[in-house]
């Protein structure tokens, strides 16, 4: 008897895809990572690291926001430069963002591992590694609805806090809260601002590349979304102002209130803040908050990993198990498959977390490169593809102003940014890392592209409907 063949699901919300956007962003790369831009780029160098990749992921999500909108599938972050631009591309960036994937998940449960420690400093942070990517398989077998749902609440604790903590720090500067004082802008000193000079400020943007990694699950999630071509543009028109208050503004309050060399990644500036406060176990409660986002950041990664993954196997660019999905919608071998690979956070076993977590966010931020650098191509070539094939610019439902400008600086920008880090002593060895492995998968997907076993995806059904202007179900 031939078994029954199930599709994942169109169960998320706009309020669920609105929320996914902040929860699968907001992780270790802002509560822990920011503490090493910080005591690296300084005080102000921090806020303006942030700040322009920030505008760098605003072009990327309008460009991602204008082909998801065209064509809402699963995976279609990867979809779209295998597409528009070429096969090998498009398993190149597939398989980079699973991998990269794979090195974020373990640094955000490396960095819950770090946070359980200071608790219960007698019990090994392996031990949470294991624990936590028990919870985080148990959350992902849930059907979609629940998960948008948990993360929905997830992500509205993190918007909480972060809320409650510039308004601390901003009562802190203007000497309203804590023993200090009227601190204003004392902590932003000649020796303060920039102590490694700008160099390290750029230096320093590869690691805030990652702590923004995950702000594309929104376009992954438009697969299972309802009314895709509604409610995906929403949530996308909203993240600039989300990155401006939640990542720029944070970083600056962070950077006024606590010297810059006292945060790092083990002292982050959000539980420190609060400790300079005064407020009564305010630093422990801080703490708390951010162990429940990365768990919620851990979430959504094996999410979109898993989405990913179904779609790089319907293309042939993966082994067929992995787009088996249950009755309930849930991809299950591709689950599995991306918390086992995300257990190279066991390496703390044998090396400190502080250094395994620098180390993944290093290895990390590089490859996120090839992963937009691909996905701001794509969005390059979309229109002339979309033209090409009988569609046109004027019908879709939501266009980026000013094409192509933006997109040509940001490509630009990645390939400086990349140059940088290859020549910087202090990131060369994530680029000795990244490098290689961008060449292997060039190699491997090359050879699948001439045997032919690169499928391209069915894109018909989403040109008629752009076509015919009518909405997609």
């Amino acid at each position: 008897m031939e078994n029954k063949t199930y599709n994942l699901q169109r169960g998320l919300k706009s309020r669920h895809l609105t929320m996914i956007s902040i929860g699968g962003t907001i992780g270790t790369g802002l509560f822990l990572a920011s503490g090493n831009v910080v005591s690296k780029a300084g005080a102000l160098g921090g806020p303006i690291a942030y700040l322009a990749i920030g505008i760098l992921v605003y072009v990327l999500m309008k460009g991602l926001g204008e082909m998801s909108t065209f064509m809402p599938i699963p995976g279609g972050y990867t979809t779209y430069s295998g597409l528009f631009v070429h096969p090998v591309l498009g398993f190149m960036v597939g398989w980079n963002l699973c991998i990269n994937g794979f090195l974020g998940l373990g640094a955000e449960i490396v960095g819950g591992g770090m946070i359980l420690n200071q608790f219960f400093p007698g019990i090994p942070p392996v031990a949470f590694c294991i624990g936590l990517s028990l919870l985080i398989l148990m959350l992902n077998m849930i059907d979609v609805k629940s998960y948008g749902e948990a993360e929905f609440w997830f992500a509205g604790i993190k918007v909480v806090a972060i809320i409650i903590f510039l308004i601390v720090g901003v009562l802190m500067v203007f000497g309203l809260i804590g023993n200090q004082g009227f601190i204003g802008l004392s902590n932003w000193s000649s020796d303060s601002m920039f102590p490694h000079g700008f160099a390290a400020v750029i230096l320093m943007m590869t690691g805030v590349i990652w702590s923004y990694l995950g702000v594309e699950t929104v376009v992954v999630a438009a697969g299972e979304a309802e009314k895709p071509q509604h409610n995906v543009p929403r949530a996308i028109n909203t993240i600039f102002f989300r990155i401006l208050i939640f990542y720029v503004g944070s970083v600056t309050v962070m950077g006024l209130v606590v010297p810059y060399e006292n945060v790092s990644v083990l002292s982050n500036g959000y539980a420190g803040l609060f400790e300079m406060a005064g407020i009564p176990g305010a630093a422990t409660i801080m703490n708390i908050v951010i162990l429940t986002s990365l768990a919620s950041a851990a979430n959504s990664i094996v999410y979109a990993l898993s989405r990913t993954l179904v779609a790089l196997s319907k293309e042939g660019k993966a082994p067929k198990a992995l787009s088996k999905v249950n009755k309930r919608g849930i991809p299950v071998n591709a689950v599995i498959l991306t918390l086992f690979l995300g257990q190279v956070s066991l390496i703390t076993s044998f090396v400190s977390p502080d250094k395994v977590f620098v180390w993944l966010i290093s290895i990390a931020g590089f490859n996120t490169l090839l992963g937009w650098f691909g996905s701001f191509l794509a969005h390059y070539r979309f229109r002339k593809w979309l033209v090409a094939n009988g569609g046109s610019v004027d019908k879709l439902k939501f266009k980026m102003g000013t094409y192509p400008i933006p997109t040509i600086i940001c490509l630009a920008a990645l390939i400086a940014i990349a140059i940088y880090t290859a020549y910087s002593a202090d990131t060369r060895f994530s680029f000795y890392i990244g490098a290689p492995m961008l060449v292997l998968y060039f190699i491997i997907g090359t050879y699948l592209s001439k045997k032919g076993k690169l499928q391209e995806p069915d894109y018909k059904p989403y040109l008629e409907a752009h076509i015919d202007e009518t909405e997609i179900k």
